[in-house]
């Protein structure tokens, strides 16, 4: 077997097939709560919420020999109708995981007690998606706009053997060595697989999402990166319609 071959991105897609299966009768028991709270006016074609859940795929280009990471991604959307064509759609995304494996080489082992080990960096943000979305045709959109994050956990975490012999694993808080905020610009394409009826659609959309600043302080390290996260998610609209609704 290659030494450098990694089987979990595969066990981690068929993980996040499950989690997004799971996820369809969540989002309808969503969509009764929240018209409870915010009355029929937020189930229509012109303002409606949205639950999106899926899988994240991220790296931090400019560290060397660092490999993309896999994380679950989850949180609720806003669609406000500007026109036939435009509407804005804002988010608040709490669960959003970047970061990279690959690591021991930027943060090495100072003591020399470790014989062969690996470092992840895991970073959990909160994201503020602000986009716009251009209807392209009945099934396909595009969205894009500025997102603001802001750090909600970043951790090492080391596995390997010590040179005596005994496995270990180790887990560092770094928040003091990250930026507690991130800009980006996400970018998405979206298809429409089924027309909300009473609560019920489905879209699905990937997201690149590109970093425009930096990940590490340069004040707590000499480490320079920016996150680039590709996602995929399920989108599940509330919307509440009679008749033919538009994407």
């Amino acid at each position: 077997m290659d030494p450098h071959h990694h089987p979990a991105p595969r066990y981690a897609a068929l993980s996040a097939c499950l989690l997004l299966a799971l996820c369809t009768p969540l989002a309808h028991g969503q969509a009764a709560l929240l018209v409870l709270i915010f009355g029929d006016k937020a189930a229509t074609e012109n303002f409606h919420f949205t639950l999106d859940a899926g899988l994240n795929l991220s790296s931090t280009p400019g560290v060397a020999g660092t490999t993309p990471a896999t994380g679950f991604y989850f949180g609720l959307g806003t669609y406000v109708r500007l026109n036939d064509n435009w509407a804005f759609t804002p988010e608040f995304k709490p669960v959003s995981p970047r970061g990279a494996k690959g690591f021991e080489k930027a943060f090495p082992d100072p003591t020399g007690a470790l014989g062969s080990y690996s470092t992840q960096l895991q970073l959990s943000y909160i994201d503020v998606p602000l986009q716009l979305h251009r209807r392209l045709t009945d099934r396909f959109y595009l969205r894009a706009g500025p997102q603001v994050s802001f750090l909600n956990k970043a951790t090492l975490s080391t596995t390997g053997d010590l040179v005596g012999g005994d496995a270990f694993t180790v887990t560092e808080d770094i928040e003091d060595r990250v930026m507690p905020w991130e800009l980006a610009l996400p970018i998405d394409i979206g298809v429409v697989f089924s027309k909300p009826r009473g609560f019920k659609g489905i879209d699905l959309r990937m997201r690149y999402c590109l970093g425009l600043t930096e990940v590490f302080d340069a004040k707590a390290t000499d480490i320079s990166s920016t996150n680039s996260t590709f996602q995929f998610f399920l989108s599940f609209p509330f919307v509440n319609v009679e008749q033919h609704s538009t994407p």
